[in-house]
């Protein structure tokens, strides 16, 4: 079955093409002409307002229907490199690309063909593999994230809970903050509300020290354990 959005990036935005000012009107093809025309000075009018926009052209994808231009002001010495640039990036659709002219070479690698290969600064391919493994990764922390969260409980039992979560395993079931896959402290979290199997005696005193750690260290003021006053000696009064 035929790619329909390749099929549409044809069809879609066929905009006028004028090389160095010249008066052709023929209709460009937007898969070779832009791409040709990356790292070049151009002049395209945008729909709907008709306004116009002139900088360098960064890149043009099929993928998305878009391209990028760059509309910060070429350098005063023209020798200067294109990645020298302050950037002011616009993202424009084929579709709102009425007319496209080629205002300038731009800045080229020495015997480059057109397109990507040569533009300067040079444009690396997108590892879109690499791309969604990212995304995937950061779904699968954004759940993890979100099952560290109890649901309708206190501020409190969020504090207990990421505080055993530290160094144990720990999650929430409903309302219960199951450790180690084996022990459960219930509401409202006492040392009383601990409970396991007894195969899992071990491992519930070694919860139960932890839990009753953090309501140690909990009753202790921020500053730290309350100090005795110390007496300052009293030199003795000259004269009895």
């Amino acid at each position: 079955m035929a790619d329909k959005r390749n099929s549409i990036a044809g069809k879609v935005a066929t905009p006028n093409l004028k090389v160095g000012g010249g008066s052709s009107k023929e209709a460009i093809d937007v898969d070779a002409n832009l791409y040709k025309a990356v790292g070049s000075r151009i002049k395209i009018t945008c729909a709907p307002t008709n306004n116009v926009l002139e900088g360098t052209l960064f890149t043009a994808c099929t993928l998305t229907n878009a391209i990028a231009i760059n509309t910060a002001p070429a350098p005063p010495n023209p020798s200067a490199p294109l990645a020298s640039q302050p950037g002011d990036y616009h993202i424009i659709p084929f579709a709102h690309i009425l007319s496209f002219e080629i205002v300038g070479s731009g800045e080229r690698a020495a015997e480059s063909g057109p397109g990507f290969e040569g533009a300067m600064p040079s444009i690396s391919k997108v590892d879109l593999v690499a791309l969604q493994a990212r995304e995937e990764q950061t779904i699968r922390d954004m759940k993890k994230k979100d099952a560290q969260k109890g649901k309708g409980v206190s501020r409190e039992a969020q504090e207990l809970f990421d505080a055993i979560s530290r160094t144990l395993p720990t999650r929430w079931a409903d309302a219960q903050i199951v450790v180690n896959d084996s022990v459960l402290i219930l509401p409202p979290y006492t040392l009383e509300s601990i409970k396991a199997p007894a195969e899992k005696a071990q491992s519930e005193a070694h919860v139960r020290k932890v839990v009753e750690h953090y309501y140690n260290r909990k009753k202790v003021p921020s500053g730290g354990a309350a100090r005795a006053p110390v007496a300052t000696p009293i030199a003795p009064r000259k004269g009895g």
